[in-house]
């Protein structure tokens, strides 16, 4: 039966918003670029897949006639964007065809059959435990930006790697993220954790986290479950299931393991960042290698490139062993320092080979380290 709708510009664009990370994938499948509209009695359920990630929305509605069909995600959007209407009608007309009226505008769109939409997966709710959106926030935050990027060859690395772990007697939830050149670890207590059953190795890929991500806000809480090969997210309007990714991620224990805690640097976050931030502006674009020189009470950061110039800056830290003198990545310390909130952060490096590994006692169950490079 031809569906027949009236619902808010506001609800619309909000739901096929949502979808648009998902459908704008080129896949091979030419109808995972649309989104299916199930219409029901009182609301409209949005649906978007990409067969790796998969999104449900229910929608409320003034529905006149239920049906379902599936449209161009991304056409749709523009609609709901540019619509000077605060409702707009949808009318199901022969041949797939929908009349979207908003105001004084008419649209026309082409639609497919639903019958052609991959189905949704199945899941296990006895599996689901609710769990607060800001731990899960906090947990992508402070390690999304060092997920590898899809051309690295360790495939694992694409992916964070979620685990529960035992600290001072309570259960932590605990996130973990490397792109072979950095590792940052997040742990969060959490009353779920214990509840939460997860696999012997849980790797969510990077796509998958950022769309956890965007569940998360405007959320106080919503349901986690992690399946075999899927994670599932629901709330009260939406459910994500994201295919968790197979594979072993590298033991990064004994990384944590060798490095000595015995050659502390104190160094002002703030100072520290904007200094990284304008020596930055004069390294190679591809390596953004900087050079660190460590003496009693004074850091000493440089930077060269082959077109522009070269940059030095100087600054004050807290430091009394001895001198040090290696390279690194600026932009790893750029990322690191950006989601820190401490005032004043330590930085251990054993020696002119050794990783630095960056902490802070306001920065509770964050650690970054950051491998050194020749330069």
């Amino acid at each position: 039966m031809p569906f027949h709708f009236n619902i808010a510009q506001e609800d619309l664009l909000r739901a096929i918003g949502a979808q648009q990370n998902i459908t704008s994938k080129k896949g091979t499948l030419a109808i995972l670029s649309n989104v299916l509209l199930e219409v029901d009695n009182n609301n409209i359920v949005f649906t978007g897949t990409d067969l790796e990630i998969g999104l449900k929305q229910t929608v409320p509605a003034e529905v006149f006639e239920t049906g379902f069909l599936t449209l161009p995600a991304k056409k749709l959007f523009e609609v709901a964007r540019e619509s000077g209407s605060s409702i707009l009608s949808f009318k199901e007309e022969d041949k797939n065809w929908v009349e979207i009226t908003a105001g004084t505008s008419i649209y026309k769109l082409a639609g497919m059959v639903s019958e052609e939409f991959p189905q949704f997966p199945d899941y296990d709710e006895g599996k689901m435990v609710e769990i607060e959106a800001a731990v899960i926030a906090d947990l992508i935050d402070k390690t999304v930006f060092s997920i590898a990027q899809d051309k690295e060859t360790v495939f694992s690395l694409t992916a964070a790697l979620l685990q529960k772990h035992e600290e001072n007697g309570k259960t932590m939830l605990r996130m973990v993220s490397s792109d072979g050149h950095r590792l940052s670890i997040m742990s969060k207590e959490t009353e779920s954790a214990a509840q939460l059953q997860l696999n012997p190795v849980t790797l969510i890929p990077r796509r998958g986290i950022q769309e956890i991500r965007k569940f998360t806000e405007e959320r106080d809480s919503f349901k986690l479950g992690i399946e075999k090969k899927q994670a599932v997210l629901k709330s009260d309007d939406s459910l994500l299931i994201i295919r968790i990714m197979e594979g072993e991620f590298p033991n990064f224990e004994n990384l944590l393991n060798v490095i000595s805690m015995d050659n502390v640097i104190q160094i002002n976050r703030i100072r520290f960042l904007e200094s990284l931030k304008r020596i930055n502006l004069f390294t190679e674009e591809m390596f953004h290698a900087i050079k660190f020189e460590i003496n009693k009470n004074k850091l000493i950061l440089t930077s060269q490139n082959a077109d522009f110039g070269s940059a030095k800056d100087e600054m004050e830290v807290e430091y009394s062993g001895d001198s040090l003198s290696l390279g690194f990545n600026c932009r790893y310390f750029i990322e690191a320092l950006q989601v820190m909130e401490a005032e004043t952060i330590q930085a251990a490096i054993s020696s002119d080979e050794s990783p630095c590994l960056i902490t802070s006692e306001d920065d509770e169950g964050f650690l970054s380290i950051i491998m050194p490079m020749k330069l």
